[in-house]
């Protein structure tokens, strides 16, 4: 196999043409790079190097106008959209479509298009997709029932849509202007510029490269400027063309890869540069082999393994191309290859859109949209504070600060709070206006690079990163984003443009240009040849891409006037499909077998063509993984010598307690009680914003220990009076406050801002105390027993292993006495129930329609029942809760077979045998922690 780049190479020598009296244009970078490799092996002796160009530099020789990059083009383009269409349209919302309207006006300039007159039927075609003529009286009158005012609204509509149309010959004609003014053009503008320059003077070819040979190089799909640029050298430098093609395509009128060859070859001029014969390389033997494997993971790991399989039988990886057509395959691909292979380069760049840099900005922003005065949202705090730069810059800092916010349920965290800590803190948790929004990220950027432990590919995210923000600072700078708009609008604003910009860049890996295995996009294997070569994503909709990238142009417009449509697009595809190819010994072939709603599993037309037209009969694997019935796994976990470690921390002399929380768990699940409170494996922890029960009950339980704590130390007596209740219910709000300071992290010195959700939850707590206020003012006068009680304990000595001795507790929110009885209570603003069905023994039955909160009462009886102090009452436990706290007929207690129990004692024997036979079972080695039904 001899590339055809070295055939030139050699021609060159061949022929006796001077290298140092040469020029050789390319349609890339990547070709030149081969060619010099080539023409470097060929020569054995020192001389000068050829002038190798690609298209664009050559195109550029003969002008002093520069290409700046998108972004500033685009941005002239706002300025001269918005003076002359009247249109005070934001950057942000115009961005995509000024992108695909200076797309519109580069392929109109490369293909030297009339723009006014295309603009013109452009319009005409819009006015009559705007009217409504074609429909019928009886469909008119249809429409007018369901639009009141049809007419009006067309005639408004229709104007407003039309305007625009009618000014786009004006703002192509002054926005040529405007770039022309500042020494600056569009490729296409350009391109076209320097057409029309050789057409009235030709002699300007002369001028800049004297009697240098001009050879053009391995092109395609030619636009008209292009068609008439290298004909212009043809006809008056005697400039060359090499075609980089096989008889197979070009001269089957069937196939779509060799259409713009049969065109060129009844072009008046260029159609002579074609060679009599052309070279039939793909109809020569090759080893193919077409290989289907479902979706990108199975693809890569496939095609990593058979390249494996190839090297160890003598496959040099230097001769060996990998192409992906899908970038989606880059990272599956690289991690699949890495161990196989020593080399690679890539050359098809890496999305900035997804590295962990972009996530970490987009957080920023939005945590800058959502920042009230100096406090932040938890939920951009938290990813923020777990994201691996976060973790990266302060790992203790990050944990400490997460678990803060979480054990407190901050819904709104100070920046006081935040900015202690690493570097990065300090810079990252701070507000900021939209003016200072490039600033700040740029800052965050440099404060990352005093990480010590940041990788290098982190640091070329970061290089790229600043780069941008700087183009944006020069295009931008004296023009401050969302004027006259609010904070949250314009940092918003930017935000969309931002995305927009960071969409189109991409990070170039560096590697060994000419070295090792190469992998490449479809693009860049133009006038590239290779003996092995790999293709994977051979699927519709990735090779070839489906659609085009959008634009005001209709189709038929479009076809009338010699644009690109989708045809030229998939015949550019094909030929570089053929093309990769035509030379090759070795081909492996990889599509996603595996179709989705998309058609994302469909074999690619290309890949179709070869197997039934081409003559060539590909060796053809399916990779099927059958999936089969899994049957369910019971878990279960024995209780060895670890887990009764961890279960001794439940016995005397230890700082744990069973609470009802945990011996509910073990009821319910003794699988979900391992996890829990053995192997200690925490769910993930959420603040809760919602109305939801645990923020509900933080709350009310705090305002009402703070409520009756008051009392008693104002009084210095556990006695409660009717007055003592109608004094303290006067100060309820500050409470209120105080406690929202605590559970929301607010500053203690300002006041609490009640508005949206908070307003809710606060209006929802106060209902809930004074409803409890009310109940105690009818109970009163009573003494108060405890608040929020977490000294009761009760020890069990068991017949198990040891005789452990366990210890039972938990936090009482509230005992009072008054007379002979005892009330234990519990607050629930959930929808629990007050009763239990028939007998106390149906609470330690795991049927999951056992009352948890009826258990949890009767526990706190039990270790009330031990109390001294208490021990001569009545206990009467019962809940204060949602579901009939606020009934007129509310009578607090419990049920028991659907009668109150004005006395809890008689039933505490069955309860406290269920409990120790529970708890027996617990401290059984025989009994494993298996998983609920």
């Amino acid at each position: 196999m001899k590339p055809f780049l070295k055939e030139l190479a050699e021609r060159i020598i061949r022929e006796k043409i001077t290298p140092g009296e040469l020029t050789v244009v390319f349609p890339n970078r990547r070709a030149i790079l081969y060619f010099r490799k080539y023409l470097s092996e060929i020569i054995d002796k020192p001389v000068f190097s050829p002038q190798l160009l690609t298209v664009e530099d050559f195109m550029a020789s003969f002008t002093s106008l520069r290409v700046p990059d998108k972004l500033e083009l685009v941005h002239h383009l706002h300025v001269v959209y918005k003076s002359i269409v009247k249109v005070d349209e934001p950057l942000d919302k115009f961005y995509f479509w000024g992108e695909m309207l200076l797309r519109d006006f580069d392929e109109i300039d490369r293909y030297q298009v009339n723009a006014g007159q295309l603009f013109k039927d452009l319009r005409f075609q819009k006015e009559l997709d705007t009217t409504f003529d074609y429909l019928t009286d009886e469909q008119k009158e249809y429409l007018k029932r369901f639009w009141s005012g049809f007419d009006e609204h067309l005639n408004e509509n229709k104007k407003k849509f039309l305007h625009v149309w009618k000014d786009l010959p004006l703002v192509y004609e002054e926005y040529k202007a405007r770039l022309r003014k500042q020494g600056m053009a569009y490729e296409g503008l350009l391109h076209r510029e320097v057409a029309e320059t050789l057409a009235s003077n030709a002699g300007r070819i002369k001028e800049l490269y004297g009697d240098r040979q001009i050879i053009f190089v391995g092109f395609n799909a030619l636009t008209r400027v292009e068609e008439a640029v290298i004909s212009a050298c043809v006809l008056n430098a005697a400039a060359e063309v090499a075609w980089d093609i096989d008889e197979y395509y070009v001269n089957n009128e069937w196939q779509e890869a060799g259409m713009f060859f049969r065109e060129l070859q009844q072009h008046p001029v260029l159609g002579k540069t074609f060679p009599d014969d052309i070279p039939a390389n793909f109809r020569k033997k090759k080893s193919m082999k077409v290989m289907g494997a479902a979706q990108h993971i199975a693809q890569a790991k496939f095609a990593a393994q058979v390249l494996e399989d190839e090297l160890s039988k003598g496959m040099k990886p230097e001769e060996t191309l990998v192409v992906l057509p899908d970038e989606n395959l880059l990272l599956p691909v690289l991690n699949s290859v890495s161990g196989p292979v020593d080399k690679l380069n890539v050359t098809m760049g890496f999305p900035l859109s997804s590295t962990p840099l972009f996530n970490l900005f987009e957080l920023l922003m939005q945590m800058q949209i959502g920042t009230r005065d100096d406090v932040f949202n938890h939920r951009e705090v938290l990813a923020l504070l777990g994201h691996p730069y976060g973790v990266a810059a302060g790992a203790a800092d990050a944990l400490a600060k997460r678990k803060e916010i979480l054990d407190n349920n901050w819904v709104w965290i100070s920046q006081e709070f935040l900015q202690s800590g690493p570097e990065l803190f300090r810079v990252m948790f701070r507000r900021v206006d939209p003016m200072e929004i490039v600033g700040y990220l740029r800052e965050v950027v440099f404060s990352l690079g005093t990480i010590p432990n940041l990788s290098d590919l982190d640091r070329e995210f970061a290089f790229y990163f600043v780069k941008l923000l700087n183009r944006v600072d020069e295009v931008f700078g004296s023009e401050p984003f969302g004027v006259g708009e609010s904070r949250g609008v314009a940092l918003r604003s930017f935000l969309r443009l931002f995305r927009q910009l960071v969409r189109t860049q991409r990070i170039p890996f560096s590697g060994e240009p000419l070295q090792g295995l190469q992998v490449m996009g479809v693009l860049e294997t133009r006038n590239l040849d290779f003996k092995n070569v790999f293709i994977l994503s051979l699927n519709e909709g990735a090779f070839p891409k489906f659609g085009n990238k959008g634009s005001y142009i209709p189709y038929s417009i479009r076809k009338a006037y010699g644009l690109p449509t989708t045809e030229h697009q998939d015949a550019i595809y094909a030929y570089l499909f053929y093309r990769v190819l035509q030379r090759a010994e070795n081909v492996f072939l990889v599509y996603n077998s595996e179709t989705d709603v998309l058609g994302q599993g469909e074999m690619s037309r290309y890949l179709q063509q070869l197997l039934f037209e081409s003559g060539h009969e590909p060796e053809r694997t399916l990779l099927h993984t059958p999936v089969r019935p899994r049957n369910v796994d019971i878990i279960e976990v024995a209780k060895d010598e670890t887990v009764f470690n961890q279960l001794a921390r439940y016995c005397l002399g230890q700082a744990k307690e069973l609470t009802p929380t945990a011996l509910n768990d073990y009821i319910e699940c003794r699988l979900r009680f391992y996890f829990r409170h053995i192997a200690r494996i925490r769910e993930a922890d959420e603040i809760d914003e919602e109305l939801d029960n645990r923020l509900l009950g933080s709350l009310l339980h705090r305002v009402m220990e703070s409520f009756y704590k008051n009392i008693i130390d104002r009084k210095r007596s556990r006695l409660v009076e009717l007055a003592d209740l109608e004094a303290e219910q006067k100060k309820i709000d500050l409470i209120l406050d105080d406690v929202f300071r605590e559970l929301y992290g607010l500053n203690k010195d300002k006041a609490v801002e009640y508005a949206g959700q908070r307003l809710v939850v606060k209006e929802v707590i106060r209902r809930f105390a004074d409803r409890i206020i009310a109940m105690d003012k009818e109970h009163a006068p009573f003494e108060l027993e405890g608040i929020e009680n977490k000294d009761l304990r009760l020890n069990y000595q068991l017949n198990a292993d040891g005789n452990p001795v366990v210890v039972i507790g938990g936090i009482i929110d509230r005992a009072d006495s008054k007379g002979d009885m005892l009330r234990v209570i519990d607050y629930k603003t959930g929808k629990d129930r007050t009763d239990i069905s028939k007998e106390v023994s149906e609470l330690f039955v795991r049927d999951g329609k056992r009352n948890k909160a009826a258990f949890q009462v009767m526990l706190y009886a039990l270790l009330y029942s031990s109390n001294e102090r208490t021990k001569r009452h009545r206990i009467v436990p019962g809940l204060m809760n949602r579901l009939n706290l606020f009934d007129e007929d509310f009578r607090f207690g419990l049920k028991i077979g659907g009668k109150y129990v004005d006395d809890v004692r008689p039933f505490l024997p069955e309860f406290e045998a269920g409990l120790r036979a529970m708890l027996e079972e617990m401290y059984d080695p025989n009994v494993p922690f298996t998983q609920a039904s």
